[in-house]
This record gives structure tokens, sequence and C-alpha cells, in this order.
């Protein structure tokens, strides 16, 4: 579907350039306990997001460890928004262990989403139900939720921990983020109130690619 080739080179370079901009907004960042929109913006506009997403949704063909190597170029400019990339461009890479239902679900118009998680259990309670499941609960550090539009939550069934898809409707970020310590992360509270995952969406953590 997409053929889009960066070279890790382009990519560091792109990443060097944001550095003196990020600097620039540390302090806004902080402030605001988040991320800036011009910088979420910006780290859109310059692909980076795109080492995590799979290829066939525009994705790039690189070795994911080079993220690492972005983040911490990034994280000389602004530590919150290198903490908060580095968790997008993972997640963004850990749908693809989803089923292509799911990846559909999340990248299918557009590969520019970014996911935000609580990959524990929380307080919450997760049921089966016909063709899916429903879920409540309270999750607590979801970094980089303010700008995400998706979440993964973790929830117990009998059988182990399952990991979850949820779209920003059918959850809420309630703002708990006060600390002295890299506080543009924006590392919320998900809240979500009986919502219907379906089955697809769903994924046995100990299982996760094995379907």
């Amino acid at each position: 579907m997409f053929d889009q080739v960066l070279a890790p080179e382009e990519l560091l370079r792109r990443a060097s350039e944001l550095v003196p901009v990020l600097r620039g907004r540390a302090g806004q960042t902080e402030e605001l306990r988040r991320i800036p929109d011009e910088s979420v913006r910006d780290l859109l506009a310059s692909e980076l997001h795109l080492i995590g997403v799979p290829r066939r949704f525009g994705g790039l063909d690189v070795d994911y460890g080079l993220m690492l190597e972005v983040a911490a170029l990034l994280g000389s400019g602004c530590a919150s928004t290198s903490w908060c990339y580095s968790l997008w461009a993972a997640h963004s890479w850990l749908v693809g262990y989803w089923p292509l239902e799911a990846q559909q679900d999340v990248f299918g118009e557009s590969p520019d989403v970014l996911l935000s998680s609580s990959l524990n259990q929380g307080r919450s309670t997760l049921e089966k139900t016909d063709g899916g499941f429903r879920l409540s609960g309270q999750w607590e550090f979801s970094s980089g939720s303010n700008a995400a539009s998706w979440v993964m939550v973790g929830a117990n069934l009998p059988e182990g921990l399952v990991w979850l898809l949820l779209p920003r409707s059918d959850y809420k970020v309630v703002d708990t983020w006060f600390v002295s310590g890299l506080r543009g992360t924006g590392s919320n509270d998900i809240v979500i109130k009986d919502a219907f995952v379906p089955h697809h969406r769903g994924l046995n953590r100990d299982r996760a690619g094995g379907e």
C-alpha cells in the first residue's frame, strides 16, 4: 500500500533539526504539563513517528533501534517530548501484534495516529460478552495521553492479562499529573465506563503474535 523509504541518516537529521525547537519550548512544556500542540504537529510533520507504524499503513522499514537514537536526540532538546515520542512510537509498533483488523481500525484512515497506554490491570473489570468484551476502570500514568487518539490498556480475565485497544470516544483523560520531574509528559489517568471492545481489539499478552 505504501512504499515510502527514508534513510536512517535523514531521520536522524530531522530529529537534530527539532532539537533547538523543542529546547525553546521546554519551559512551556513543563508549564503546560503536556506536550504543546505545536510540538506534536512538528513531530508528525517530521514523520519520525512512522518508525513504529506497520509498513502496510505507511510506516518506515527501518530498525526499531533507530527510534531509540531519535529519542535520545530529541531528549537533548526536551526530556518530556523525548519520553512521549518514544512511547508513541513503541505503541505504534506494538499495534503490529494485534490482528490485522485491529491495525486497520487504528491506522486505516491515516498513519498519523498517536497512542498512549497503561498496560497493567489498573483498577479495572473486564468481562467477555457477545463479540468482544465489556471494560470499565481507571488506569494511571498514561504518558502523552492528551495528544493520543487511541489508548491501549490492560485488564485481567481468569486466563490472564489482556491488552485492549480503544478509540478516544470510548475513554476520558483525567488531569492527575502534578509532579516535579518530567511534568510535560502529561502522564494522566485513563477512565473507561462500560465500553464495548470488539474481540479483535483484545490481545492475550502471552500469545501476542502467535495467532
